[in-house]
């Protein structure tokens, strides 16, 4: 996963992204680094995107807002960059995110049993996101592996890591058990026609 400069005609074609996101992952990518950085480390993230003329004002941003996608992608790049984040990094601060949102906390009466909370997921997904549908493809409790698509999602590779941490997370909420790993075994960017992940545990 590249880690390049974020400049200012990749921001203007990122912001012509079409789609919207709930400003909760805004919250949750600033409570992720005031708990590993610190305020200082969050200042480092506001001041590089100042530099590309993209400020966030993340303590103002409403968590039911809808705001551009390609803004929730400013940030990410923008975190990845000012602590040269690699992919593990970022699955683990997807894996963190649903710890911290808002949207999470007030959902969480879905996730009473596993099959249940596969089965909310493609409405669990809308509830974040206007672009992509998620699917629950298939999944075994005895084998210990489960499997989601993600269609229609082409926005950058650095979301592959952050959501493949974040599906690992929801099953971490209703499953018992240890050692989670997540492989995306198909992705858009890989001419594949929708992003694969199979999460397993031990």
């Amino acid at each position: 996963m590249e880690n390049g400069q974020i400049t200012k005609e990749k921001i203007k074609k990122i912001m012509e992204i079409p789609g919207k996101v709930r400003g909760t992952v805004f919250q949750t990518d600033a409570e992720y680094i005031r708990a590993k950085k610190g305020e200082e480390g969050l200042a480092r993230v506001k001041e590089e995107l100042k530099k590309i003329d993209c400020p966030i004002d993340y303590e103002n941003i409403k968590a039911t807002g809808w705001y551009p996608i390609g803004l929730r992608l400013v940030s990410l790049l923008a975190i990845q960059k000012v602590f040269d984040f690699g992919a593990k990094d970022i699955e683990e601060m997807g894996n963190a995110a649903p710890k911290y949102s808002f949207i999470v906390k007030s959902l969480l009466k879905y996730f009473l049993s596993f099959p249940k909370t596969y089965k909310e997921a493609p409405n669990y997904w809308r509830k974040h996101y206007t672009v992509g549908i998620l699917e629950g493809a298939n999944y075994n409790l005895k084998e210990k592996y489960y499997t989601l698509h993600l269609k229609g999602f082409k926005i950058h590779p650095v979301l592959c890591a952050y959501l493949g941490g974040y599906f690992i997370r929801i099953g971490q909420f209703v499953l018992k058990g240890s050692d989670f790993q997540v492989k995306e075994t198909k992705c858009m960017f890989r001419d594949d026609p929708y992003h694969e992940f199979v999460v397993r545990w031990k």
